[in-house]
């Protein structure tokens, strides 16, 4: 896949558009990489009591709301008011669930055992809490590398819940990359190669019969038919060797595959399935049999920087 990325960036060039990007586009960054603390929890502690209760306050939203997505639980530590100044975010906490659970419909963490957001330091002075971040964004000219940079939250709290917020979000100048632009088509190039990845591992994962490489394939509360969450999954295939049970000699292929991205961080994978049965000894020797065939339509999320399945549906309707 590295050879057609490769190509294709060739092709742009004879095409004569790399030649039309801009200078800017081939500046490097000179800072130093924006290094996350090792123990962001204990930055959300104060031995003043208000500043304690606005710190913890504002610990859940970075934890159970942004990045476990359990947004019904927003009123815990947001006003009704809530007064917003990103641009891309109204006013309002009936607006902020509705945007996360029925727009962007992100896909919730309910266990929710650890902080992995990349916390940089927090501050809190009267009724302010400031959180700053480590945001990873594409190099310009090479968007296949990422430098970092900081972000920062500010709110203001109102007896122990967050009444407005403010960010550096900004309106993009120029609207969307250009079809066809460099950096959107390798990048694009590079989001179907991870996919592609992550769908290999997952076949090969299931040939195997390896119930910890099929569970990390999948997102936290990913699923299978009807069968949700990792260690659901991983039991799933475990019980297939259980009490020292032989593994099926099976061979899982996929063909035919469209990616259709449905966002920047989401995609479908629209594709037919089959699977072998292999001879006693596991080689091709024999004529594999063709023991059943279908076609499926899976979901994924880009989830930290990483390609996991939120759902796998191998008996799709026609599409």
């Amino acid at each position: 896949m590295k050879t057609k990325i490769t190509m294709l960036a060739a092709t742009l060039l004879a095409s004569g558009m790399l030649a039309a990007a801009p200078a800017s586009a081939q500046m490097k960054p000179l800072s130093d990489p924006v290094i996350a603390h090792p123990d962001p929890v204990s930055l959300f502690n104060s031995s003043d009591p208000k500043l304690h209760k606005n710190k913890q306050a504002a610990l859940h939203i970075m934890k159970e709301l942004l990045q476990c997505n359990q947004w019904t639980r927003a009123p815990e530590w947001i006003t009704d008011r809530y007064i917003q100044h990103n641009p891309f975010a109204a006013s309002g906490l009936k607006g902020v669930m509705d945007y996360f659970i029925n727009v962007a419909k992100r896909p919730e963490d309910k266990e929710c055992k650890t902080l992995t957001s990349p916390i940089v330091a927090v501050q809190a002075e009267g009724d302010y809490v400031t959180v700053l971040t480590v945001r990873a964004l594409p190099m310009p000219g090479d968007p296949t590398k990422t430098y970092t940079t900081t972000w920062f939250d500010t709110w203001r709290f109102v007896d122990g819940k967050a009444d407005q917020h403010w960010d550096p979000a900004s309106l993009p100048e120029g609207g969307p990359p250009a079809v066809g632009s460099v950096d959107s088509e390798l990048r694009r190039a590079k989001d179907r190669e991870e996919i592609e990845a992550l769908m290999w591992r997952y076949d090969r994962a299931l040939d195997r019969f390896n119930a910890d490489a099929y569970a990390s394939a999948f997102t936290e509360d990913g699923s299978f038919g009807e069968t949700k969450g990792r260690d659901a999954l991983r039991k799933m295939i475990a019980d297939f060797t259980k009490d020292g049970k032989a593994a099926p000699k099976l061979q899982h292929a996929t063909s035919n595959q469209w990616i259709e991205f449905t966002g920047p961080n989401t995609a479908k994978i629209h594709y037919y399935w089959q699977t072998y049965g292999l001879s006693a000894t596991g080689k091709l020797d024999d004529p594999p049999k063709l023991l059943a065939v279908g076609n499926g339509i899976d979901e994924v999320v880009r989830v930290e920087g990483k390609w996991l399945f939120h759902s796998r549906k191998v008996v799709a309707p026609e599409d």
